[in-house]
């Protein structure tokens, strides 16, 4: 028995029972603990370790309106306030299988399910205190993020047999990994799968893979492993990676939806699933996505002010020119978020500045003009004091400004944006794509599937379709840099095979007129000098 071992530790009981926790600290000074503390809430316990070091702590799952278990541990982790050398036992009444799943996913060094006898107890501490002394070595290296040391550790462990010898081989392959030898890590892997089959190295040599650029073998070995392995979810987080980087969002985004379906309480994969459905416009599933975000973020070490606004920012685009029932419905969501946030975040004048465009951008897409004005006068008392050094705010009033039909003014400050950052290449680029499609996300959608169409068309021989086509994607975005050239560029070879009329000779004069404002700088001037020169000799015949 391990009496002077659990003499030596720390304990915290966390649990909003307090004849569970009674119970809890009559076993553990059977087994010789003297050092034991107690809270009836996440919070608490958090506040209790920024004082106090624990070694082992107990920590139910559920506790009501507060941190849950899952959360303490993130959070714990988050602020390195747990280390590698302790011990972190979730404990829950419950078996649902969403709540096992999110547990487990965050890697606890145990669970236990109540009630809990001594002999339980005793048998599932014994053995994790044995490890964690025998390891303790290799654990303060990680710790102190000495990755050198403790894959030298490591290799001395597994010289000397250890009884340990799985959890090392598996640490030092991932410490490779980690500290970028990959080679090393890769053989590792490879040197395991060649006796056995283990999910852990089959992971891990798909990892590789892919930090390797290997994306599409990666993916291959992620796919095979789930394949066998279905409710191994990281594997899926992984495939997910892989699917993204070959450039496969919309499989990325299944491969995701289907990890959620198995363990639907991890808000980091929520939360990837929302920003990949967004990028793909599949604004159903990202607001679904979002809103589970926003419910797991409550008394998250990941809750920010940042996390609430973009899922109202897609509320704002799904409900944007639906005044249905549905669409009243989400818009009236999205102002109660806002409001929400602008209790939660009352001394942050950029939230306030961002949740009041997005409001003004709401009220502007159910058609209620004079709301959506007096949500952007609200917005405007915040504007230069949270925005005077931050682009992005800029962007976002700038996009406001033209969601209220107020296109001077967005002008104006798009202007004075890109003269005050004049050698940013990004935020230029953004600025000329802001000008490009100064209009909503569904407008956006409608248009660039509309020039899609029209470059088939062109590649396809069929100008004068082509032309139709171009003309109008450019009702919606008139301004678009890329639509005028390929208009102008269709307009150009069909006069190669017969003389411009009037109407086609009009459409090109206003093409050239909106492509005047191009700089040498634009990434598309050459190509409208091209087609400007070519247009000049049709025209002297």
């Amino acid at each position: 028995m391990l009496f002077k071992t659990y003499q030596k530790k720390k304990f915290l009981l966390v649990d909003d029972f307090d004849n569970f926790i009674f119970s809890l600290k009559q076993m553990l000074r059977r087994l010789g603990a003297e050092d034991i503390d107690s809270a009836r809430n996440g919070e608490d316990a958090v506040q209790l370790f920024l004082r106090k070091h624990y070694d082992v702590v107990f920590c139910d799952y559920n506790m009501g309106e507060h941190k849950n278990g899952q959360q303490v541990l993130e959070e714990l982790r988050f602020r390195k306030l747990l280390k590698n050398t302790d011990i972190f036992l979730l404990v829950s009444a419950e078996a649902a299988k969403d709540m096992v799943f999110g547990a487990l996913e965050c890697q606890p060094d145990g669970y236990i399910t109540k009630p809990i006898t001594q002999s339980i107890l005793q048998n599932r501490l014994d053995k994790l205190m044995e490890q964690k002394e025998a390891t303790a070595d290799i654990n303060r290296a990680i710790d102190l993020e000495d990755y050198s040391k403790a894959i030298t550790l490591c290799n001395q462990h597994l010289k000397a047999n250890t009884k340990y010898r799985s959890w090392t081989v598996k640490t030092l392959a991932n410490l490779y990994y980690l500290s970028g030898d990959l080679v090393h890590s890769k053989q590792i892997y490879e040197d395991i799968l060649q006796k056995r089959r283990l999910d852990w190295a089959r992971l891990g040599l798909g990892k590789v893979l892919l930090a390797e650029g290997n994306a599409q073998e990666a993916a291959v070995k992620f796919e095979e492993l789930i394949e066998e392995q279905p409710l191994l979810v990281e594997a899926y987080d992984w495939l997910a990676k892989a699917q993204r980087h070959i450039g496969h969002g919309k499989k990325a985004q299944g491969t995701l939806q289907q990890a959620v379906e198995i363990s639907p309480r991890a808000l980091l994969r929520q939360k990837e699933l929302a920003e990949i459905s967004r990028s793909l416009h599949d604004l159903e599933t990202a607001s679904k996505a979002y809103r589970q975000t926003n419910k797991l973020s409550e008394y998250s070490c990941h809750e920010s002010p940042d996390l609430y606004l973009d899922f109202t920012r897609c509320l704002s685009d799904l409900s944007e020119g639906d005044t249905s029932s549905q669409g009243q419905k989400l818009a009236s969501e999205a102002n109660a978020a806002l409001e929400r946030i602008r209790r939660k975040y009352k001394d942050d004048p950029a939230t306030q500045l961002k949740s009041h465009m997005v409001e003004a951008r709401v009220w502007s897409g159910q058609g209620k003009a004079q709301e959506g004005a007096k949500a952007l006068k609200q917005a405007q008392t915040y504007f230069d004091e949270a925005a005077k050094d931050n682009p992005d705010l800029t962007l976002e009033m700038a996009q406001t400004l033209y969601a209220l039909n107020q296109e001077k003014e967005a002008e104006q400050l798009l202007t004075e944006l890109a003269a005050k950052y004049p050698d940013n290449e990004k935020l230029q680029d953004r600025i000329e794509e802001l000008r490009d499609e100064p209009v909503s996300l569904k407008q956006r959608i409608k248009a660039r599937e509309l020039n899609r169409k029209g470059i088939q068309l062109y590649e396809e021989g069929a100008l004068s379709d082509g032309v139709a086509v171009f003309k109008e994607a450019m009702a919606i975005t008139p301004a678009h840099v890329g639509l005028n050239l390929n208009l102008l560029q269709t307009l150009i070879k069909s006069a190669a095979q017969s003389k411009l009329n009037a109407e086609y000779q009009g459409l090109a004069q206003q093409c050239l007129s909106r492509l005047q404002r191009l700089t040498p700088q634009h990434r598309q001037y050459k190509r409208y000098q091209h087609l400007l020169q070519r247009y000049q000799q049709i025209q002297r015949g």
